[in-house]
């Protein structure tokens, strides 16, 4: 070895063992510690981030739950508003219901008054009875809209256990067996169904 590469060799070996080295060494080592608190920090973050999405979604939970109680709570007061509303539509429907039918038989009434009255003031029985005619067509007629039909077998019809209701039996040679022999009382229907059965005397047997 020649005295040039000898002396290339101890300038080499010089900067190596230099405090410049040594600084490059701890400056690798730093960013290489650096690099490790920084994943530490980034992984700190996350979890932090984890947390507050926990409690994000815990407060979210609270608020739709309490809007829920109170939809809840307006839903029970609008069923009681409707159950006190209904209560009170029925009293108010079963107090004044006739009110309609009162409205229309009031005529009647007052025209049985006057007929009262002038009977009262005539000895011909004959105005009296037309007057009763006129009032009794009236009133019949108020029935008839307001879906009231009277139940008034004939003599001769037959005996309908659904509309009538026998009373009593006679023999009869006029009728058939079975058949109605005299009207006694009207029965009325309402709409169609049985308020109260027409009473009859039917034709049979020996009679009670």
């Amino acid at each position: 070895m020649n005295d040039a590469e000898e002396k290339e060799k101890i300038e080499v070996e010089e900067e190596m063992e230099s405090p410049e080295a040594t600084s490059a060494e701890e400056v690798a080592d730093s960013q290489a510690d650096g690099d490790g608190a920084s994943a530490e920090a980034v992984e700190t973050q996350a979890e932090e981030e984890a947390h507050l999405t926990l409690e994000e979604e815990l407060e979210q939970a609270k608020a739709r739950a309490d809007e829920n109680y109170q939809n809840y709570l307006r839903t029970v007061a609008e069923m009681d508003t409707y159950k006190r509303r209904v209560i009170r539509e029925k009293d108010d429907l079963r107090q004044y219901a006739l009110a309609g039918l009162l409205e229309s038989i009031l005529p009647v009434y007052d025209n049985l008054n006057l007929g009262l009255m002038s009977a009262e003031q005539t000895s011909d029985p004959k105005v009296v009875v037309q007057g009763i005619q006129m009032v009794l067509t009236q009133f019949k007629g108020i029935l008839e809209e307001n879906g009231i039909a009277e139940i008034e077998p004939s003599k001769g019809d037959a005996f309908d256990h659904n509309q009538h209701e026998a009373v009593q039996t006679q023999p009869s040679d006029e009728v058939e067996e079975g058949a109605i022999v005299q009207l006694v009382r009207r029965g009325f229907s309402l709409n169609g169904r049985l308020v109260r059965p027409a009473t009859v005397i039917v034709a049979g047997g020996e009679g009670e």
